[in-house]
């Protein structure tokens, strides 16, 4: 594991090599995957502290994106629950894309529960309003029907502001799951999509893989302030919810998830969907290579 100055001295080696290609989350240094791992009680201070050690927001965003942030806001629960996104951390990376000069942000999320509920409950909405994002509870306008050429999904409805943005920021939180014992950045893509979610159980781990590679994110910021280690996802018990206090943050979403399973306690080799994912190229959960930095705000 790095220590931040050398990670830092890194990452910005690597910035300006990457402003030379078109996609941010290339490191012409090295082809590892940067991890940044903050922990903080101050969960916007942790936000900030993880993407300035990936380079900073302006490493992901240009001045004039418009940017879609994708949290998970599927729930009618409050934040202390950990049922969705933790409404601080969606509202910091709101306030990092304005100040890397994005023009637009928009925030949403195709909820289970009754949007409205989950939208009022989850104060979401709320928050990031205050920092100047634009939010909207989705309408059949904003789906169209794409070709998603996956494994299993082909023509499916998807939020088309997912595919349309400049960017596309990744901000799911890190819990239990029912079915497939885990979700955060590759399963949050979920919501990502309309129609009748439901057949989708049918192959499940391979549909939640074929969105991941679908939408391909900019960036994925983990939330792991709060964490609910079981009956997710819904959850309801302040007895199911852990504070660990930490965001995880990286373009590598199987590194991700592979060290938000490590926080929930579980082997991340148990869990289907990671495994298809890194067998798809999308990301790599061999700890020997990705280059992993903490600190502690």
């Amino acid at each position: 594991m790095l220590n931040r100055r050398n990670f830092l001295k890194k990452t910005m080696v690597a910035y300006v090599a990457a402003k030379t290609v078109t996609t941010p989350n290339v490191f012409a240094e090295n082809r590892k995957s940067n991890v940044a791992i903050s922990q903080s009680s101050n969960h916007r201070a942790t936000v900030r502290s993880a993407v300035a050690m990936l380079g900073g927001m302006e490493n992901f965003i240009s001045k004039g994106d418009v940017v879609a942030v994708k949290p998970n806001m599927a729930w009618a629960r409050e934040p202390k629950y950990a049922a969705n996104t933790n409404p601080e951390v969606v509202a910091e990376v709101v306030k990092l894309c304005f100040e890397a000069g994005a023009k637009k942000v928009y925030v949403t999320d195709n909820p289970c529960n009754n949007a409205r509920s989950v939208y009022a409950i989850s104060r979401i909405p709320e928050y990031v309003q205050k920092e100047g994002a634009e939010v909207f509870i989705p309408q059949n306008r904003h789906y169209k029907e794409m070709n998603l050429r996956g494994t299993f999904i082909d023509d499916w409805p998807v939020l088309e502001l997912f595919k349309t943005a400049d960017k596309v920021i990744n901000v799911p939180v890190a819990k239990h799951h029912g079915s497939t014992q885990l979700t955060a950045s590759i399963k949050n893509w979920l919501g990502a999509v309309g129609g009748f979610r439901g057949s989708l159980h049918q192959n499940l781990h391979q549909a939640i893989v074929d969105l991941a590679a679908f939408f391909k994110p900019t960036l994925n910021i983990v939330d792991c302030t709060r964490i609910l280690m079981a009956n997710g996802p819904t959850g309801g018990s302040l007895d199911d919810v852990k504070i660990s206090n930490k965001i995880i943050a990286s373009t590598d979403q199987v590194a991700t998830d592979f060290l938000a399973a490590k926080e929930l306690g579980f082997e991340p080799t148990t869990i289907k969907f990671l495994q298809i994912a890194e067998k798809q190229g999308l990301g790599t959960s061999d700890k020997n290579e990705m280059n992993i930095v903490y600190e502690k705000v």
